[in-house]
């Protein structure tokens, strides 16, 4: 039988790594909380099709830490593999990439209801949340970087750090470990430890050290472990910090959802769902229309007359409903699942949003947990199950990282 996780001795007993994989750290972790983890996954797995379980598996293992890319290709199968146990527990009987008119969506469900006969509807997964491209491997190459500063022996010391630019490949870890080295050489602890205690104590006045790497600089601050917690170890790198990107949240929700809903234009009764590591607090915006703030101006410097108050308005750019009047009504609903991790499914938080254009039944667990009702065009979020209920192999168990 074929098997996602090899049967072999591990020892690991650590945390993960920033530049590492899901897959590789519970590939490698003794800890028993990520044995059964992997038991669980394992299970997930032979209950799909077989025909479709060794896709499943070469799409979430690799060899080695893995790279930026194979990791967000575990999380869109992780995510895959969770809606099929989610929608089997819900009680429908799922089909898995079914052959649709030459197009193949993730699922095909048939749901046995008390009235109407059968529910039949579509769901098509999409992540949100993963970055792709060039900005992928650039936080790939920062975390490998951080990891190699983690190695610096250092009881007595972190270091505060902040990156800035973009860092195309990783760092020759020698030299980059060499510079806060030295900056730790030339430390007094008792002399840092006293001035951090002062009453008028400036951060800015504690040692530093920069190293540059291409158009990528890393500085960083060196800070005295507290007498209390010297024996308590961690790593090197206490804090820190990188050039924080706008994310247009709305605008790429939004493109991934008419992406699915072109793809898909032909198949009825569609539900897209999203991935989200995040809340996302303006998905209404995405499928109702963005918020664009209105003022006033006068034409004239000199003129002094009282204007109007500034307001918000809503534009006709949906994802439901547009300067086109309603569309996309082949998609009775957007379900939204946020904090998807094979180690933590006790957490997760799903949100369904029905399309209040199309007057259509839904499955019976879209009103079972967390959903969206409208109500003379207010939107109001009603409380359901956890989606952990539905899950029932499932054990609570410990977080990897941090």
């Amino acid at each position: 039988m074929n098997r996602l996780f090899d049967n072999k001795i591990r020892e690991y007993n650590g945390k993960s790594l920033r530049a590492e994989t899901i897959y590789s750290f519970l590939d490698r972790s003794s800890l028993p909380e990520f044995e059964r983890v992997r038991a669980m996954m394992e299970r997930w797995i032979e209950r799909l099709p077989q025909t479709h379980q060794r896709r499943a598996m070469a799409n979430m293992r690799h060899r080695g830490r893995g790279s930026a890319k194979e990791d967000a290709q575990f999380k869109s199968a992780f995510f895959e593999l969770f809606l099929h146990e989610f929608l089997v527990a819900t009680g429908g009987i799922v089909r898995v990439e079914p052959d649709l008119n030459d197009l193949t969506p993730d699922f095909a469900v048939c749901e046995k209801t008390e009235v109407n006969g059968q529910m039949n509807y579509v769901v098509e997964a999409s992540d949100i949340d993963l970055e792709r491209g060039t900005k992928l491997e650039r936080d790939w190459n920062e975390r490998s970087a951080i990891d190699a500063l983690n190695e610096i022996d250092s009881p007595s010391f972190f270091l505060v750090a902040e990156a800035r630019g973009e860092l195309e490949s990783t760092p020759p870890k020698r030299g980059l470990k060499a510079t806060f080295e030295n900056l730790i050489k030339k430390a007094n602890y008792e002399e840092l430890l006293l001035k951090t205690n002062e009453p008028n104590f400036d951060f800015s006045e504690l040692p530093a050290a920069a190293y540059t790497f291409s158009n990528w600089t890393i500085v960083g601050h060196l800070c005295p472990v507290t007498p209390e917690n010297l024996e308590v170890g961690g790593d090197f790198v206490g804090v820190f910090s990188g050039d924080a990107d706008s994310i247009d949240d709305i605008g790429r929700t939004r493109n991934r959802l008419y992406d699915k809903a072109r793809r898909y234009k032909n198949v009825d009764n569609l539900i897209i769902a999203l991935r989200c590591d995040d809340s996302n607090h303006r998905l209404k915006e995405t499928l109702f229309g963005s918020q664009q703030l209105n003022f006033f101006t006068h034409n004239d410097p000199t003129e002094t007359t009282e204007l109007p108050a500034p307001y918000y308005s809503q534009k006709l750019d949906g994802f439901w409903f547009n300067s086109g009047g309603p569309q996309n009504d082949h998609v009775i609903g957007v379900a939204t699942f946020y904090g998807v991790h094979p180690w933590s499914l006790d957490e997760v938080r799903a949100v369904f949003y029905p399309n209040p254009y199309v007057d259509k039944p839904m499955p019976k667990w879209t009103n079972s947990v967390t959903h969206a009702e409208y109500n003379n065009g207010e939107i109001s979020i009603v409380e359901g199950v956890p989606v952990s209920s539905f899950l029932g192999d499932y054990e609570v168990i410990g977080h990897p990282f941090g």
